[in-house]
């Protein structure tokens, strides 16, 4: 309700709170009232815990019975009595309304404990409010609540409530009951407490039929004896249908188990009516032509996309649809559209042993591989070209004191160590093949290691791959992983704008207008890694390695690739041109 609800600026604030407990009581509302705590002022208090007590009549009552008593009764005029004592000492003149939960049933169902005397109880609240000094600072509305389906105290007669609606009496869902209850908050009816309490029977028609539980316990008494007929005459059933039949006849005839699906969706905001943003129209007032709108949004990061990222800050976990999602992305399973042991099967496999796996099963296998390989963890170096913070390389330059062993190298490399060293190095051929001996006083680069004290880092979920994207192999092998990862943002932000071919938007724009724009520091780390660190180890690189360390080489690619090299790149990073960049793109 409040993600749906909550306006700006507001705030939801959870507290443990137990109403039987005096001392929670207490605690609860001097951290509501207090400066350490919220130093709010109440509106409203629904105090509506409550505990059941089915089974128990008079003869039966036990410390559960005190305890309910307690809970329901008591403590709620504690509660009130706490709240006007608060509001009296700090001079708070607006009143607090309280909604009192009471009940059409006072004795008639029975085996309820002290329940009903904790409703009857309740209802002397309004004659105290006259009476007593509190009222100044608490309003009383009481609702009486009738015969609500699906809540705890009343599910044991969520079988009757058919049969009561016949009798006459209004039967409602938790939905309506909350409706009705809500309706006390009402500006109008906040007034008419300030007045004087508020009785509100909300008991449809309950209390006018005062036998209306002895029709309740027959239809019970009808129901347990037809539920034990049944039963008995399935027993025998049974038995007669396994003397005439084989066990395959039996399984034709039993339930089919149907299994839970995962539901992906690409669920797109709800989108206001014309009509409640009328009020806003500033027509004449905005360039639209400067207008920013954000249609769409794509993520690659280390919990995956944008949606499996908000599921774990959201609610702390993963949906089986973000398992599954998570464990495609990350290798772990692949879908399959064909025969599998002499079977047609289309749905998820395992990637390693190709056998099937339900998606139910999918969350329970693989998450905690997936929990352990995703979000911001402990580094991983095949993640990262091998770095290792446990071993953090680095060169030492040393001289030798003696002359080394030769070893043999090719012509060129002869060359080149005599180039560099001149007479620190003897270069000879003999047979055919060439020879290098380092001499007394000749520097050598020692590679070395040192841990270094940084270990965390947010990384890609293992075993991410471009590929597996659609991106082409051919492709993914020359450019910067950073391309690889815009490349997917973009198109996954395509499509959550509902844009599954991008020329569909040559059908409305000119191609000169549709463009790109990218902000960042730097280009592809990785390249920029293999253009100085690889040169300088003298590994193979790629020709073209250069142009992928640049800032505009991602949006490029997306110009190219998905764009059709059409239309304009603006980067909004421009290193000492940044200011010129932002004019240009203002």
């Amino acid at each position: 309700m409040y993600q749906t609800h909550g306006a700006r600026g507001s705030q939801l604030v959870l507290v443990p709170f137990n109403q039987a407990s005096r001392q929670d009581v207490t605690s609860l509302i001097d951290y509501i009232y207090s400066e350490a705590g919220l130093n709010w002022d109440l509106d409203f208090v629904l105090p509506f815990a409550a505990i059941p007590e089915l089974g128990h009549d008079i003869t039966e009552l036990d410390t559960q019975s005190e305890l309910a008593h307690r809970a329901m009764l008591t403590n709620v005029m504690r509660l009130v009595g706490t709240i006007a004592e608060h509001k009296k000492s700090r001079v708070y003149s607006h009143p607090t309304l309280c909604v009192l939960p009471l009940s059409p049933n006072h004795g008639a169902f029975g085996f309820d404990g002290h329940y009903s005397e904790s409703k009857l109880g309740l209802e002397t609240m309004f004659s105290r409010w006259h009476s007593e000094p509190w009222s100044e600072y608490m309003t009383i509305s009481g609702a009486v609540i009738g015969w609500t389906r699906g809540t705890g105290l009343m599910s044991a007669n969520n079988v009757a409530a058919a049969r009561v609606e016949q009798m006459g009496v209004r039967t409602f869902s938790a939905e309506e009951m909350a409706f009705c209850i809500l309706a006390l908050l009402h500006p109008r009816m906040y007034a008419m407490a300030a007045r004087s309490p508020v009785w509100a029977d909300m008991s449809g028609r309950f209390v006018h039929y005062p036998h209306v539980t002895q029709q309740v316990r027959s239809l019970h008494k009808a129901l347990a004896q037809m539920r034990n007929i049944l039963k008995a005459a399935a027993i025998d059933a049974r038995a007669d249908f396994g003397l005439i039949a084989d066990d395959a006849a039996e399984r034709a005839y039993g339930l089919n188990t149907v299994s839970v699906r995962a539901n992906h969706r690409f669920a797109f905001p709800p989108v206001k009516p014309y009509s409640e943003l009328r009020s806003l129209d500033l027509e004449g007032m905005v360039n639209l032509d400067k207008v920013v709108v954000v249609t769409g949004y794509g993520e690659v990061g280390p919990f995956g996309n944008a949606e499996t990222r908000w599921e774990m800050e959201a609610f702390g976990e993963y949906s089986t649809e973000a398992c599954i999602e998570l464990a495609w992305i990350m290798g772990l399973i692949k879908h399959h559209n064909g025969r599998i042991a002499g079977q047609n099967y289309t749905g998820w496999v395992d990637a390693k042993t190709n056998e099937p796996v339900a998606d139910r099963l999918i969350k329970q296998r693989y998450e905690k591989h997936i929990l352990e390989h995703t979000g911001i963890r402990v580094i991983e170096p095949e993640l990262i070209d091998g770095y290792d913070p446990n071993m953090k390389h680095s060169m030492r330059e040393l001289q030798i004191e003696h002359d080394m062993e030769p070893f043999e190298a090719s012509e060129d490399e002869a060359r080149q160590f005599q180039l560099r060293n001149g007479d620190r190095v003897r270069v000879w051929e003999k047979g055919g093949a060439w020879f290098v001996q380092f001499l007394k006083g000749a520097v050598l680069m020692v590679p070395k290691a040192h841990r270094f004290d940084r270990t965390v880092a947010a990384q890609l979920p293992t075993g991410w791959d471009a590929t597996r994207m659609g991106i082409p192999a051919n492709i993914a092998s020359e450019v910067d992983p950073i391309t690889s990862y815009a490349l997917v943002a973009t198109t996954e932000a395509l499509v959550r704008s509902g844009i599954t071919d991008p020329y569909e938007l040559y059908a409305y724009t000119h191609v000169s207008q549709v463009g790109s724009s990218t902000g960042t520091a730097v280009g592809g780390l990785r390249s920029t890694k293999r253009v100085y660190a690889g040169r300088m180890l003298d590994t193979s690189q790629a020709p073209d390695v250069y142009q992928e360390t640049f800032v505009s080489t991602p949006p490029a690619w997306i110009n190219m690739l998905l764009m059709s090299s059409s239309g304009p790149i603006k980067t909004t990073i421009g290193a000492c041109a940044t200011g010129l960049a932002s004019i240009d793109v203002a």
